[in-house]
């Protein structure tokens, strides 16, 4: 599954700490501590149950209920920002701001696995069919000072959304 494919990013980057949002019960977070040992690993969420079931697998992790648009980190605080399936919930009046935080705690590298197109036509299908978004990313990261974009297209089973999925890996500006 995509865990691996997100392990096998990571494995490509030099890093110490990981911090995912959108993180829920923590299945990527238990991979990265088990595939990755002695790196420090974090997340938040917005379902605090969720997260109380994540810190039920882990002894020395932060776990933080807040909003992707609101972390309670200080500036450049990881060395990567994590998001996987989170940013498909997020209305394009908003992804800025997400995108933005993301910018602001992260040091090294953004690693999204997400709904990319270069189609508006596709992303205004998805979102009026499915509910979900797609963004054009390399686009939008530019714009907010990431560069050495990589955009990799995702080969899943048969599902109506599978030509979105996509990993995106950038490198973090040094400035917020």
């Amino acid at each position: 599954p995509h865990r691996f494919i997100i392990a096998a990013a990571l494995n490509q980057l030099q890093w110490v700490s990981l911090f995912e949002i959108g993180c829920g019960s923590g299945p990527n977070l238990r991979h990265i501590v088990k595939s990755f040992p002695g790196k420090q690993v974090g997340g938040a969420d917005i379902n605090p149950l969720a997260l109380k079931v994540a810190q039920g697998f882990f002894k020395n992790i932060i776990l933080r209920e807040s909003s992707g648009d609101n972390i309670l980190m200080s500036d450049k605080a990881t060395d990567i920002t994590l998001s996987d399936m989170y940013l498909i919930y997020i209305w394009p009046f908003q992804i800025k701001k997400h995108l933005l935080e993301m910018k602001r705690i992260t040091r090294k590298h953004l690693v999204l696995y997400e709904y990319h197109s270069e189609s508006w036509y596709q992303r205004w299908k998805l979102r009026i069919f499915s509910g979900r978004h797609s963004y054009n990313y390399k686009k939008l990261l530019e714009k907010l000072g990431f560069y050495d974009i990589r955009v990799f297209k995702v080969k899943t089973e048969n599902d109506n959304e599978r030509h979105f999925r996509h990993l995106i890996i950038a490198s973090a500006p040094s400035r917020i």
